[in-house]
């Protein structure tokens, strides 16, 4: 029981000591053409710079990461996410975002993870009707537990324009910040929790019955 109050305290403790901001991009003074853009992580989590995939062109735009050439090729989209250090875990919450396309970008975005192969969307971004800023916070609750290198892509979904028509290859996508009644609020950025990993808890429960049987 003394053992186990003692691993339930371990936990507890890791889980309050690293909860909130998981990965943060500041989009502030970008011009929108650069290739990418550092990403600032928590204990025991290495973020993945936010980068723009080959297919597609940056184009400038202040404060974001801005791109023409959605044409739903393989290389077309943004990237970012994190790795957890061995023996840690990451529960997510929620994804603070704001994106924007153009009248002739792409008027649906899907958010997208490695876990499933980058498969299926797990949420999506309308962008009608283009040249307006959508702000979001997306629920990522049912992403816990995960461990390794960890990816998120925005793709494009279908072939309509956020202003009704035809995606162009001149159109543009932004994303940037979260922002809130026309505010900056805060950063693009994941949070949740960093947890032990359910392998590094039986490592310590098995040391600690050995250590509780030489003691007896």
């Amino acid at each position: 029981m003394k053992f186990c109050a003692a691993v339930c305290g371990v936990v507890a403790v890791a889980s309050a000591a690293n909860a909130g901001v998981i990965t943060s991009y500041n989009l502030t003074g970008q011009p929108g053409t650069q290739a990418s853009v550092a990403g600032t992580g928590t204990t025991n989590v290495t973020a993945a710079s936010l980068t723009r995939g080959a297919g597609l062109t940056g184009v400038g735009a202040a404060n974001s990461m801005n791109a023409s050439g959605w044409t739903q090729g393989a290389d077309d989209f943004f990237s970012f996410g994190f790795t957890v250090d061995s023996g840690f875990a990451v529960n997510l919450d929620k994804l603070y975002i704001g994106t924007r396309s153009s009248a002739q970008g792409p008027g649906t975005m899907g958010l997208f993870y490695s876990g499933d192969g980058f498969a299926t969307a797990l949420t999506t971004f309308n962008q009608a009707p283009g040249g307006n800023f959508v702000n979001a916070i997306i629920d990522l609750s049912g992403l816990s537990g995960l461990t390794g290198s960890v990816e998120f892509r925005l793709m494009q979904i279908g072939t309509v324009a956020a202003n009704g028509g035809s995606t162009s290859s001149g159109g543009t996508f932004r994303v940037t910040a979260y922002f809130e009644n026309g505010a900056f609020n805060r950063d693009l950025q994941l949070t949740g929790e960093v947890v032990p990993a359910p392998s590094a808890l039986a490592l310590l429960g098995l040391g600690g019955l050995v250590a509780a049987r030489r003691r007896r």
